[in-house]
């Protein structure tokens, strides 16, 4: 019993719990009601994106991504993908995670937080995913800067041998990432003509899968 009273209490410290001072019995506090909003809300998300997705990838033959900053915002989670028909393509599992600065899921989300989210990451130590993975502070920063102006992410082999990336984000009305929307296929199928056809279906998929939300999608601009 003293061990469950500290975990209540734990708990309650937290606003997981909260306890009602006539019965002195625990109910679900603010922070557990607001995780389950986000996990609703999350939920949503993905039903709505999925056939978006699957036309993505049907229109461009290349896997398409929706992907999710994780709890503590230091990692993306891929929250669903639609792979390619191509025989050589990327495959990624629902679910996984990786470090905000390398790839261009990744990056479309690092650059649309706050700055308190993205210093710690920028300090460092920047974890070499493949070989051209940014791994210097001062070189994310900038990079996150071009992100920013351009309203989309582009990556050439950051997590993988061979492998491109173009993701667009998702924004909050406070222009924070919720999430973003991606292709990812080998490099040997990208050219810059290709680029641009990508990323005018990618906008449009990433407005019809914010719309239901509220959410904004940036403009986008060719240097």
């Amino acid at each position: 019993m003293p061990t469950a009273h500290r975990i209540l209490t734990a708990l309650a410290g937290r606003r997981y719990l909260a306890r009602d001072e006539r019965t002195r019995r625990f109910r679900l506090g603010p922070a557990a009601l607001d995780l389950g909003e986000r996990a609703r809300a999350v939920l949503d998300l993905r039903h709505i994106a999925l056939p978006v997705l699957r036309r993505l990838a049907r229109e461009t033959d290349e896997t398409a991504l929706l992907t999710v900053p994780n709890s503590a915002r230091d990692h993306s989670v891929c929250l669903e993908r639609v792979e390619s028909s191509q025989p050589l393509r990327l495959s990624v599992e629902p679910g996984r995670q990786l470090p905000l600065h390398a790839g261009a899921s990744q990056k479309a989300l690092l650059a649309f937080l706050g700055p308190e989210e993205i210093d710690p990451i920028a300090a460092g130590p920047l974890e070499r995913l493949c070989r051209a993975t940014v791994t210097d502070g001062d070189a994310l920063r900038a990079d996150l800067a071009a992100i920013r102006a351009r309203g989309w992410a582009i990556s050439f082999e950051e997590t993988n041998v061979g492998v491109w990336g173009v993701a667009v984000p998702l924004l909050d009305e406070e222009g924070t990432a919720v999430a973003a929307v991606g292709l990812a296929g080998p490099s040997a199928r990208l050219s810059q003509n290709e680029v641009l056809d990508h990323l005018e279906r990618l906008r449009e998929a990433a407005l019809e899968t914010s719309a239901p939300f509220g959410l904004e999608v940036p403009e986008l601009t060719w240097p």
